[in-house]
């Protein structure tokens, strides 16, 4: 790769049981202990052109801490844990010799460690500088440069693929020590043109842009001397100017707050606390005979698929387009679908048996949603082919409300196949149980059904042919036939 730029039981007795969990909850919905305060609110909401569109710097900030520590806040030695991404990334601005050498970068991959020859470390995190001249990773992040060059469409082995991710993580932090990731000058009269980084004004003498670079070196200034009072005024004023510079191009401040409180409330976290502790009332309601339990229990399954929903909703309005575009989303959505199904069956036959089995399962697809590295759970922009297609999306929410079905169903039977051991006489309870997964599994084809044919509708919009017994298609109508 190229070394260039780049390279800068009772009632009583269950309350005792559940405050375990009940404590956990509350270490988890309290904020973090973070070092930052309101002076950098109008910092949050600038908006920069990165990853394909247009996003406030806080979401900028976080997603590049968590691509180079692991987590956020962030984790590592005393010197940045807990550490506001927002302050960490004006930390890198005003300091960067330092952030060169701090050792922030977490290595997890132990074939990338091996393959590059980095020295063993307890914690596995490296500093940009140690990385950047080393020769074991120069040579490997080579190698996959030159494998790259040769076939651009050549498939990597997972090493490689943690290598090269690894390059282009560093690659940003380069970019933020000089400037040329923060793409935050907007484009005077292009909405999708490019925007310029704060690298690209050295030259430029305009009086405006010598505004934004006095406020720039003022906001700096103002961090590096520990002014809080003269860093918020120099925030609110960049954040201004730049608004300023182009008001027909540059995102309005609702949609970049919305964004910002998005980022802040967590709700995915917030559904699946409520979600477990729904979840466990409920499942303790059977046993208990406790009628509280299972209403209160209710309420708390209510409550997170509100803010299931809800968290839903704001990814829909900050990205504009449907919920379901990759991995993390898919999650989302069929576990907020299997509990949509739920409620509805509870309420046409009034057992708790449909709430339990989602709760259960939504609270374990929101806990892998947000805790697995693999569901990165960063808004992208849709690839130009797949966007403003109507069918296509229809087809997509369909199939994938049909799988959010049968999750539902595969609880039910995780369900029948518990009572079936803790309590084989209930014969009658069997058959009503597996009436409630037959009506589940009825759902789920109908929809699955439905969502195959509205995939031909898009094939034929698209491409001019319904059905052609090409290999998905193939595997769609086996699926359902299964």
């Amino acid at each position: 790769m190229p070394r260039g730029p780049c390279w800068r039981t009772k009632s009583g007795s269950l309350a005792m049981k559940l405050r375990p969990l009940m404590l956990l909850a509350a270490v988890l919905v309290l904020p973090s202990p973070l070092r930052a305060g309101p002076e950098l609110g109008p910092l949050r909401t600038i908006a920069i052109q990165d990853g394909g569109r247009l996003k406030p710097l806080d979401t900028f900030a976080r997603e590049t801490a968590r691509r180079v520590s692991g987590a956020v806040p962030f984790t590592g030695g005393e010197s940045v844990r807990g550490l506001d991404p927002m302050e960490w990334l004006l930390a890198m601005m005003a300091d960067p010799a330092r952030w060169r050498q701090e050792p922030i970068v977490k290595v997890s991959h132990a074939g990338v460690r091996a393959s590059a020859g980095l020295p063993p470390k307890a914690d596995q995190r490296y500093s940009f500088a140690e990385l950047t001249t080393h020769a074991g990773f120069l040579a490997a992040a080579d190698k996959v440069h030159e494998k790259l060059r040769q076939d651009r469409e050549a498939k990597l082995d997972p090493v490689e693929r943690e290598v090269s991710s690894l390059y282009d993580t560093l690659a940003v932090m380069a970019g933020i020590f000089s400037g040329e990731a923060l793409r935050i000058v907007p484009h005077p009269t292009d909405k999708n043109g490019a925007w310029f980084s704060l690298a690209d004004l050295d030259d430029v003498a305009q009086p405006p842009i010598q505004r934004i670079k006095t406020l720039t070196a003022a906001l700096i200034a103002a961090y590096q001397s520990d002014d809080r009072a003269s860093l918020g005024a120099a925030a609110s004023a960049l954040s201004r100017r730049l608004a300023e510079l182009a008001p027909a191009t540059y995102p309005p401040a609702k949609e970049l707050g919305v964004e910002v409180q998005y980022n802040r409330i967590k709700p995915f976290r917030l559904a699946w606390i409520a979600y477990l502790f729904g979840f466990l009332l409920l499942l303790a309601s059977f046993p208990l005979g406790a009628r509280w339990a299972g209403r209160s229990g209710l309420g708390l399954v209510l409550l997170g698929f509100a803010l299931h929903a809800c968290g839903m909703g704001l990814r829909v309005y900050i990205s504009g387009r449907p919920p379901v575009t990759n991995m993390y989303e898919s999650v989302v959505w069929v576990a907020w679908g299997a509990m949509l199904f739920a409620l509805v069956f509870e309420a046409v036959y009034k057992a708790r048996y449909f709430a339990v089995a989602a709760a259960g399962l939504a609270t374990l697809c929101l806990i892998l949603a947000d805790n697995v590295p693999i569901l990165d759970g960063s808004i992208e922009p849709l690839v130009p082919v797949l966007r403003d297609n109507m069918w296509l999306t229809v087809h997509v929410l369909t199939i994938t409300l049909g799988y959010a079905a049968f999750l539902l169903a595969m609880g039910l039977g995780h369900v029948n196949l518990g009572l079936y051991f803790f309590a084989p006489g209930k014969t009658a309870l069997f058959k009503t149980l597996s009436l409630f997964l037959y009506r589940a599994l009825q759902v789920g084809t109908l929809l699955l059904a439905t969502g195959t044919m509205l995939g031909g509708v898009w094939a034929s919009y698209s491409w001019g042919r319904f059905w052609g017994w090409d290999p998905k298609e193939t595997w769609a109508f086996i699926a359902l036939l299964g």
